[in-house]
Parts: C-alpha cells; sequence; structure tokens
C-alpha cells in the first residue's frame, strides 16, 4: 500500500504494535513474528525521509527475509527512490515488490506513472514503453475491487475504500499521462476525471488544466487551475506551479 500522506507518526504502526501478539500464538498468524521484527517493522513505517525509508526497508528485508511485509517493504523502497528522482532504481524495486506479492497493486501503479511520465516522443521505443505503462495500470485498476482488506494492518472498511480510491485514482492519473504522450487530449482529460471522480486531487486539477490548454480551451484550463489553488489538499508548491500555470495560459488566451 502506497503512503498515503505521512505527516507524523505513520498510523500503521498502532496495528503492528498491536501484531505483535501474534507470535504469542501457537498457530502462525499474518504479522511480525517476534519482537526484533516488530520493531523493524515499526521503524521502517516511522522513517520520514526516503533515504530512512529505504535504510530501514532494507534492514527488514535483510534481517527477517520471510517476512510478511516483504512486498510492503519493496514497495516503500521504490517510492522512496522515485522521491529522491531515480526512476531507474525505482522501477526496480517495483519488480521486485510484484514479486513478491503480484496483488500489489501500488507497485503496478507506481510503475505505471513512472514509465509513463519519463516516456518521451523521441523514445524510439515509445509505443512499447506505453503498453507497458497501460498494462500495469489496467492490471492495477482490475485488481483493487479484489483485494480484501488487507491483514497485516488494522484499519476501518472507509479507510481500506478511501485508500483503495486513492489507489485507483493514481492508476488514472497513469492513464491520462499515456494518453497525453499519445497526444490525444481529450482521452487524457476522461481519464483524468475519472481519477477525480474518486478522489479530488489538486494535481489532476492541474493535469486536466494542461490538457485543456492544449486544445486552447484557455477559459476552462484557468477554471481548473482555480480549483487547484482552492483545494484544501493543495500544498503551497502545487499553488505555485498552479499560479505559474495560470500566468502562461492566460499569456496564450491574451494572443489568441
Amino acid at each position: 500500500m502506497k503512503r498515503l500522506a505521512i505527516t507524523g507518526i505513520c498510523p500503521l504502526c498502532i496495528c503492528v504494535l498491536a501484531a505483535t501478539s501474534a507470535f504469542a500464538q501457537k498457530a502462525r498468524k499474518p504479522g511480525p513474528q517476534s519482537k526484533p521484527e516488530a520493531a523493524a517493522v515499526t521503524a521502517m513505517l516511522q522513517a520520514q525521509t526516503p533515504d530512512d525509508q529505504i535504510r530501514t526497508a532494507d534492514e527488514l528485508i535483510t534481517r527477517f527475509s520471510n517476512t510478511d511485509f516483504k512486498s510492503f517493504a519493496l514497495g516503500i523502497e521504490a517510492d522512496a527512490y522515485e522521491g529522491k528522482g531515480n526512476h531507474e532504481k525505482a522501477i526496480v524495486f517495483c519488480e521486485q515488490a510484484i514479486a513478491a506479492d503480484p496483488k500489489n497493486f501500488d507497485a503496478e501503479i507506481l510503475m505505471a506513472n513512472i514509465i509513463a511520465a519519463s516516456t518521451k516522443d523521441t523514445d524510439l521505443d515509445k509505443a512499447d514503453k506505453l503498453a507497458n505503462a497501460a498494462k500495469f495500470a489496467k492490471e492495477a485498476l482490475d485488481t483493487i475491487p479484489t483485494v480484501p482488506k488487507p491483514v497485516l494492518f488494522q484499519m476501518t472498511d472507509d479507510a481500506w475504500t478511501t485508500q483503495k480510491n486513492a489507489a485507483s485514482a493514481r492508476a488514472w492519473q497513469a492513464m491520462g499521462l499515456i494518453a497525453t504522450v499519445q497526444k490525444k487530449p481529450d482521452e487524457a482529460i476522461d481519464n483524468y476525471e475519472k481519477g477525480l471522480a474518486l478522489v479530488p486531487d489538486p494535481i489532476l486539477m492541474m493535469r486536466v488544466a494542461r490538457a485543456l490548454e492544449a486544445q486552447k480551451k484557455y477559459d476552462e484550463a484557468i477554471s481548473w487551475l482555480d480549483k487547484a489553488v482552492a483545494s484544501p489538499t493543495a500544498s503551497a508548491q502545487i499553488k505555485d506551479i498552479a499560479g505559474k500555470d495560470k500566468v502562461r495560459i492566460t499569456g496564450e488566451k491574451g494572443k489568441a
């Protein structure tokens, strides 16, 4: 599962501590099988920087090679490497996470987004890259409705639904990016809006705006940028980027 918005101590740590009772039972239950493993999982979940996330995830997998958290830890490493801008290593760890658990839809979605966002018109293998990205995104979208609430983490049904919706929105973002590279703005907008129907993500709003800009639909694009800036989940960075986009598009509108 992908980190939603980690601020302070990850709420999943609570469930890891609760899961330590598993090794008090004779029958093996999913979760940490010893106190040291539980401590290693908790350290990974509490890590805040990409470097610390990579270090603690690697320590967990190295010390406890049969941990039930292997795919999750590999996914954390993939996400951390992507946060550092290392797309190649992020893809490698996505592949390992999927190999450890073929139903790790978060790893599939991250892979799809990385490939789609890094594919250029000049790439000789552009078609193959985009087809691969679409494969991962579509597989994730098919998998998400079928995956039961994970037993490794304690969460409410509502929290699980929220997490699945967020993952699906990221998958639709990947599909929108693919359509954008293919210069299919209508398809891109449709995919982004499918994501927005699940989660009102200001980043998706900005992507819709840019797709509308490509169609020279400047007023609609500006309206979406205003929505992005007004979003309660928009960070200062997102607001800054949206503001600069609005200035550029307003200038384009004046020249039209």
